[in-house]
C-alpha cells in the first residue's frame, strides 16, 4: 500500500475513532481494548508490521485507549491520589529508566541513535506498553460490566467462525495449524490470537457457582464451551496448563470466600467436562485420545523424562546451557539490547530463543539488576492482590457481583501465571506489557471502588 494513502487512512480512522470515543467513552473504550488484543487473529495476520510498513495495529488501538481520558464525561482526578495505582505505575517507570539507560544505552554502547531506533521505536510496546494501566484504571472504575458484554459476544462470534472454518474448510478466520507428532498426520489447530478469552473461564465459573442472573448467561456459557474445545484441539501443553490454572485459581478463591463444600461445584465441572468430551467425540472423534496423550507428555516434561514419542525436550538439552553461558559472562547488567552480538558458535542461534525460556533468556539480556527492578512490579501486584483478598472477604455480602466476578478473573489469572506457568514469567518484556497491565489496571480499579464503599 502506498505509504501516503496508508497514513491518510490511519488519520481518517483515528479522527472517526476520537469522535466516537469522546461521545460514548465507556462503550468505545472497552471495544477498543477487546480489539487491541485481537480477538480473532485477523489483525495479527493481515495488519502485521510488514503489511503496514512499520506500523502495527496495536499502535492505533493503544492511541485510541487514551482518548476517553479527554472526554468531559470522564474524571481523571483519582489518578493523582490513589496509592496502589501510583505504586504499580511507579515501579514500572523505574524499570523504564533502566530499560532505556542501561539495557538500551550503557550496555550496547552504540549511542542514542541506536537507543531511539532499536529500543524506543522498534520495541515500543515492550517499552511503553505499561502505560495502558492508566486508561484501564480510569475506565474500569466506571462500567466494567460493558467489558463482559463485549467480550462475550465477540468471543461467541469468533469461535463459531473458528469451528465452521475447521469443519468446512472455508477460511472465515485465520487458523494456525501444524503437525503435532512428526510423520503421523495428526494436526493441531489454534487461532493466531485468543484475545481476552482467559477472562471467560473464571467469569463463567463465578456465574455458574453463584447462580448469577446475567442476561447473556446462555451466551457466555456457550462461548466458554467453544473456547475450551478450541484449547483441547490445540494439543498444546501450555494451553492445557493455562486452562487448568484458571480453574484451580477460581475454585480456590470460591472455597476461601464462601467456606462451603466444593463437592457440588466439582460435580458441575465434571459434568461440564463430560459434555465437552461428548461434543469432541461427535465432531472430532480422534482428539479426546490425543488430549490424554498431551496430558501424559506434560507430566513427562515436568519430570524431565522423554515424551511419549521418545523425544527429549530440546529446551533441557540446548537452550538452558546457551542462556546460562551468557548469564555467567554478564550476570549483573546483562548483555543489553544487542543480545545477538554475544551468541557463541558453540550453540545454534535458535538455542538463544527466549520465548520458551523467558526467565533465563531475559536474565541474560537484563541481568540480575534489571530483573530485580522489574520484579518490584510483580511484588506490588501480589501485595495489592492480597490486600484485595482481605477487603473483598470482609465485605463479601455487600460487594456487587460485577466487582466480585472481576476479582475472580484477576485472582485466577495471577494463580495461573505465577504457579502454573512460572517458566513464562518475564515473557512480557519481549512480547509486550499490555496484557499484564490490563489486569493490573483492573485490580487497582477494583480496590479503588471498594475504598469508596
Amino acid at each position: 500500500m502506498n505509504p501516503l494513502l496508508l497514513l491518510l487512512l490511519i488519520l481518517t480512522l483515528a479522527a472517526i475513532g476520537v469522535f466516537v470515543i469522546l461521545r460514548w467513552p465507556d462503550h468505545a473504550f472497552w471495544l477498543t481494548i477487546v480489539l487491541l488484543f485481537d480477538p480473532s487473529g485477523h489483525l495479527s495476520v493481515f495488519l502485521s508490521k510488514e503489511a503496514l510498513g512499520g506500523f502495527y495495529y496495536q499502535d492505533f488501538f493503544f492511541f485510541l485507549a487514551f482518548v476517553p481520558l479527554f472526554s468531559s464525561k470522564v474524571s481523571v482526578k483519582p489518578l493523582l491520589h490513589y496509592r496502589p495505582f501510583l505504586l504499580l505505575l511507579g515501579v514500572q517507570i523505574l524499570f523504564l529508566l533502566y530499560h532505556v539507560l542501561v539495557f538500551g544505552y550503557w550496555q550496547p554502547a552504540k549511542g542514542w541513535g541506536y537507543v531511539m531506533r532499536y529500543v524506543l521505536v522498534r520495541e515500543r510496546m515492550s517499552v511503553f506498553g505499561f502505560l495502558l494501566i492508566i486508561p484501564v484504571f480510569v475506565m474500569a472504575r466506571r462500567r466494567l460490566s460493558l467489558l463482559v458484554d463485549i467480550l462475550v459476544w465477540t468471543s461467541l462470534i469468533v469461535y463459531i467462525l473458528y469451528f465452521v472454518t475447521l469443519l468446512t474448510g472455508v477460511e472465515l478466520v485465520p487458523v494456525w495449524q501444524a503437525e503435532r507428532y512428526k510423520g503421523t498426520g495428526i494436526m493441531r489447530y489454534s487461532l493466531y490470537s485468543a484475545g481476552l478469552t482467559d477472562m471467560l473461564v473464571p467469569l463463567t465459573f463465578f456465574l455458574i457457582a453463584r447462580k448469577v442472573d446475567y442476561r447473556f448467561r446462555k451466551i457466555i456459557i456457550a462461548a466458554t464451551v467453544l473456547v475450551i474445545m478450541s484449547v483441547m484441539l490445540s494439543l498444546t501443553k501450555s494451553n492445557y496448563l493455562n486452562l487448568f490454572g484458571l480453574l484451580v485459581g477460581a475454585l480456590f478463591l470460591y472455597y476461601r470466600f464462601y467456606k462451603i463444600h466444593i463437592t457440588g461445584i466439582v460435580f458441575k465441572l465434571t459434568g461440564f467436562g463430560i459434555i465437552l468430551l461428548l461434543l469432541m467425540l461427535q465432531f472430532f472423534p480422534e482428539y479426546p485420545g490425543l488430549v490424554v496423550r498431551q496430558v501424559k507428555d506434560l507430566w513427562l516434561f515436568l519430570s524431565g523424562d522423554a515424551y511419549t514419542s521418545g523425544v527429549v525436550e530440546g529446551r533441557l538439552q540446548n537452550q538452558w546451557p546457551a542462556h546460562l553461558a551468557l548469564i555467567s559472562q554478564h550476570p549483573w547488567l546483562g548483555t543489553g539490547a544487542n543480545f545477538s552480538d554475544y551468541f557463541s558458535l558453540r550453540f545454534d542461534p535458535s538455542d538463544y530463543e527466549v520465548t520458551d525460556l523467558p526467565i533465563t533468556g531475559h536474565l541474560a539480556m537484563y541481568g540480575f539488576v534489571g530483573l530485580t527492578i522489574y520484579s518490584l512490579f510483580y511484588f506490588q501486584l501480589w501485595r495489592w492482590l492480597v490486600a484485595g483478598y482481605k477487603e473483598f472477604r470482609s465485605k463479601i455480602r455487600t460487594i456487587n457481583e460485577v466487582d466480585l466476578a472481576f476479582y475472580f478473573v484477576v485472582f485466577a489469572w495471577m494463580v495461573k501465571t505465577f504457579f502454573f506457568k512460572p517458566n513464562y514469567l518475564f515473557n512480557e518484556l519481549t512480547t509486550g506489557t499490555l496484557h499484564i497491565n490490563l489486569y493490573a489496571g483492573i485490580l487497582a480499579a477494583l480496590l479503588y471502588r471498594q475504598s469508596k464503599i
